[in-house]
């Protein structure tokens, strides 16, 4: 994972003419000592925290994202944890949950803002999206047109996060008449995101170094794997895992499909162990079709380990 440097706090100060702020979901629990936690954030005097009420936990304030003030037009973004937050982000990529969800520029007042993101959660897509979290953030905008999505935040002008790569991205919002929503594809990414995210973190515990691109490299090859027929989950989580850190599509090889098919007929099978079955020279020849560079992430990972 790339260092940030505290870009953050260079970028934030770009945009002096607008409010600043940080977003956070209190979904992921915290510690209360930590300097990100909801008291830590609170400057004294001044009320700088604003709830962020989604239709499905309007009714519990406490856990529906906030949004944190940073710096009002014309002030310096300067919290001397803006890089406790950059670092807090990166750490937290592969996690299911995860605490930071942004850091946002608007001419919106906080109190306005906070309302207009709560509605924004029902604009883009045909159901209730928590379009926030920083998985589906991301998704979002791999699979949304250029200006999709960017009609959708506004008035965000810039909402930075981190991708599960752990880089920072922006999405830049700007006003439109244009009215988008989600197609099948970004629809069924959404609604399988839960899996996608069990994937990256599968993933991410063999490869050091994820790519810029994986989110949507593995919605993609969990959609691959919707289509093999296999009926446990296990088995369908182990054929997209393995394939994404060796870099090669393995249900392509017959061997491996002659495994599955054995799978899909005894349900009692596991996929790893009928895997870890095949010959030395099919493992080989597997192992030597993955690109070099993905050799060299996953030499932790055995040629027999399949």
């Amino acid at each position: 994972m790339m260092e940030n440097n505290n870009k953050m706090t260079a970028w934030l100060n770009q945009h002096t003419d607008e409010y600043r702020y940080l977003l956070v979901d209190p979904l992921k629990k915290i510690a209360s000592a930590n300097l990100l936690s909801l008291p830590k954030l609170q400057q004294p005097g001044r009320e700088t925290i604003f709830p962020v009420l989604r239709a499905d936990l309007a009714y519990s304030p406490t856990h529906c994202p906030h949004l944190v003030l940073l710096a009002r037009p014309g002030e310096s973004c300067q919290p001397p944890w803006i890089t406790h937050a950059e670092n807090y982000a990166q750490s937290e990529v592969l996690q299911e949950k995860r605490y930071i969800c942004g850091w946002l520029s608007s001419e919106e007042e906080p109190e306005s803002l906070a309302i207009s993101l709560a509605e924004q959660c029902g604009r883009v897509s045909n159901t209730f999206l928590p379009f926030f979290e920083p998985l589906r953030f991301e998704l979002l905008q791999a699979m949304s047109p250029e200006d999709g999505l960017a009609g959708s935040i506004w008035p965000v002008s810039h909402w930075w996060y981190m991708t599960v790569a752990g880089e920072l991205a922006c999405q830049i919002g700007k006003e439109t008449t244009d009215k988008w929503r989600l197609n099948w594809g970004g629809e069924w990414a959404q609604q399988n995101v839960r899996a996608i995210g069990q994937i990256l973190k599968a993933w991410g515990s063999v490869c050091t170094t994820m790519p810029s691109d994986s989110a949507i490299q593995a919605a993609m090859m969990w959609k691959k794997t919707e289509g093999t027929g296999l009926n446990d989950i296990r088995d369908s989580y182990f054929l997209a895992a393995y394939s994404l850190g060796l870099g090669v599509d393995i249900a392509e090889h017959p061997a491996v499909k002659e495994r599955m098919q054995q799978v899909i007929a005894d349900p009692s099978l596991r996929l790893s162990q009928c895997l870890e079955a095949l010959p030395a020279s099919i493992k080989q020849e597997l192992w030597n079709k993955a690109p070099a560079v993905q050799q060299d992430e996953n030499k932790g990972m055995h040629q027999h380990d399949i």
